[in-house]
């Protein structure tokens, strides 16, 4: 008896694996490749607490960064700051971004910054912030784009829309849609 019933259940776990086999794709029996997705790079280097300068082709500093840590991504052509704090100035005026995180991209000569962006724009006795939660900077032209919600305050004027093309060092700005104004007068 205790012989039938360990032939019978050898023989259902035998049917039932050549079964599972059969019934089963080709491709499941091939080696599975390793996908390497962008949340699971691995940097092939890293600072903390790093000051650095970025300079342009002639030769100038571009802009100073502070930030608690750098990640450099050789293959991917790009380097990671966590909360990175950006200067950059020339005669008279002078910009500071701040944001959670950014990616360099030497290549096209852009920061992406996210998360909490603001820009501190100096030019002269004018003063101005923009602020907003995605923005790119093109340090090579110190320009700077934005296609997300914005707000921007100077003195007494408080403007908020979508989407900003700006040159803060010349004090140049072009906005782009859902505009809103509001001036705040002193009594």
């Amino acid at each position: 008896m205790i012989k039938q019933f360990f032939i019978i259940s050898s023989a259902i776990i035998m049917i039932t694996g050549f079964l599972l086999v059969w019934d089963s794709p080709p491709e499941s029996f091939l080696e599975k490749k390793h996908i390497n997705s962008d949340k699971n790079l691995i940097a092939d280097s890293y600072m903390r607490q790093a000051k650095t300068s970025i300079f342009g082709t002639n030769g100038q500093r571009n802009l100073s960064l502070v930030t608690q840590k750098i990640e450099l991504f050789v293959e991917k052509g790009s380097t990671l700051f966590e909360k990175p704090f950006i200067t950059t100035s020339s005669a008279g005026s002078s910009v500071q971004l701040s944001a959670k995180s950014a990616v360099l991209d030497r290549e096209t000569s852009k920061i992406f910054l996210s998360g909490d962006v603001q820009l501190r724009s100096a030019l002269g006795i004018e003063t101005s912030t923009l602020s907003t939660e995605k923005l790119t900077y093109l340090f090579d032209l110190g320009l700077v784009e934005n296609e997300a919600f914005f707000t921007l305050k100077s003195n007494n004027i408080t403007l908020t829309g979508n989407g900003i093309t700006a040159q803060p060092m010349n004090g140049n700005y072009q906005f782009k849609k859902n505009i809103q104004a509001r001036y705040e007068t002193f009594r």
